[in-house]
């Protein structure tokens, strides 16, 4: 997640920019949006591959990080990784405090254990089928929680207070699922709410898999293709009696409100975007070559921005809701700066464009200044501080835990670098 020297894969920087993309546009189009039609439906659907997708490939981080690193001299691979993911677990709060989500795992707690865990199980050389078998035996612990809390009384009441015309701006709203979440036990709500690595690591650890299958001696895309592909087919049904009685196909897959996008794991949903994850990099690793090999130049340039933001995608992370909720704040003062009795929103469609548009604009100039400091003397100290002055001035004033979350964005890189240095030994 943060930029690195070393070769570069388009395929794959090119599709966690396309996801952070996606997600973007859902998280900006679901706030203050009236009750979806199924065209918004399906398009909310096709956003909601975004997470998928950027978890699947980034499992493949592991495998081009072994590839690249597993028999360097001199160079204690295991400790710099299993640390430098620790690294980004605990400075990973910094976001957690501008989500308010201090009491959960949210997504760079999730990454920094799917990495540390399938790295580690990768290490073992068992063959793919064995690796299947451990993926389904830790779905099966998330999958057993889900159950339970479908036919819990408080969570059946919450979600059935939300009707087909409850805008969707209710139904996104955090204080429908707090009720819930405070019910839980804290280590309950901790593992299996929101980013629970029981349910996230499918997509990671298949990720992994499926590059070791495809780049590997004697390689064949097509079973895991067959199997991508089946997959889809069959999510719609699975699990339908228990999670979606008596509702359509495609609500069977359509994450509607908050609370199913926080505990989201069903299989449907599992199965669905998996399948959907796993096509996208094939077609990607069979035809994408690269934005240079675009002969149009506005091709070309979109496939550039989109791999700019899949080798920034901490900052991009980071950033994002910066511009969803400055688009949102800006449209509200120009409305009441009009005259009009209650300030107004902008169509969902053009706020999630433009806080799209400025998101990437923003990420790869933030992230040039970001490279330019940290080559200064005393940059972690500096960076440090910063932070530190920002977590005090969040007290009377909210808006500074951002300035936190930018500063984990911009030192997480450094420390990670320093890491390397100090796990590198250079022969006499």
């Amino acid at each position: 997640m943060n930029p690195v020297a070393a070769k570069r894969y388009p395929e794959i920087d090119f599709l966690k920019g396309l996801a952070c993309a996606l997600m973007l546009f859902g998280h900006a189009l679901r706030v203050k949006m009236p009750p979806p039609g199924a065209g918004d439906k399906i398009l909310l659907h096709l956003m909601d591959f975004s997470g998928p997708i950027f978890f699947f490939v980034s499992g493949m981080n592991v495998m081009t990080f072994m590839e690249r690193n597993r028999d360097k001299p001199g160079f204690a691979a295991t400790k710099f990784y299993l640390w430098s993911a620790a690294l980004l677990f605990s400075l990973g709060y910094c976001y957690n405090l501008a989500q308010r989500t201090l009491g959960f795992l949210d997504i760079f707690q999730c990454v920094a254990i799917c990495t540390a865990v399938v790295y580690l199980l990768l290490r073992t050389r068992l063959p793919t089928w064995a690796h299947f078998l451990i993926v389904g035996a830790i779905y099966l612990v998330y999958l057993n929680f889900r159950v339970g809390l479908q036919f819990n009384p408080l969570f059946v009441q919450i979600h059935n207070s939300l009707t087909p015309t409850t805008p969707m701006a209710e139904m996104m709203h955090p204080e429908h699922g707090d009720e819930l979440y405070n019910a839980l036990r804290p280590a309950t709500r901790f593992w299996f709410a929101y980013f629970s690595p029981f349910f996230w690591i499918v997509f990671f650890y298949i990720g992994a898999l499926c590059y070791r299958s495809v780049t590997g001696e004697g390689a064949r895309a097509w079973p895991w293709a067959v199997f991508f592909a089946a997959i889809m087919l069959v999510a719609p049904f699975a699990g339908r009696q228990t999670f979606a009685p008596g509702k359509s196909l495609l609500d069977a897959v359509f994450l509607k409100d908050f609370l199913e996008l926080g505990v989201r794991g069903i299989p449907s949903y599992v199965l669905m975007t998996l399948g959907g994850a796993g096509l996208a990099y094939l077609f990607c690793r069979r035809f994408y070559r690269g934005a240079a090999a675009f002969r149009h130049r506005a091709a070309r340039w979109l496939a550039a921005q989109f791999e700019g933001l899949g080798k920034e995608s901490l900052m991009f992370l980071v950033v994002h809701w910066v511009f969803v909720l400055l688009v949102i704040l800006l449209a509200r003062a120009v409305t009441g700066a009009l005259g009009r009795t209650a300030p107004g929103e902008i169509d969902g469609y053009l706020r999630a464009t433009v806080a799209l548009v400025a998101t990437m604009f923003a990420v790869p100039r933030l992230a040039a200044v970001r490279d330019r400091w940290s080559a200064r003397p005393h940059f972690g100290r500096r960076m440090g501080v910063a932070m530190a002055l920002c977590l005090l001035l969040a007290f009377p004033a909210r808006i500074f835990v951002f300035g936190v979350s930018l500063g984990f964005a911009f030192v997480f890189p450094y420390l990670r670098g320093r890491l390397r240095k100090k796990y590198t030994t250079t022969s006499g």
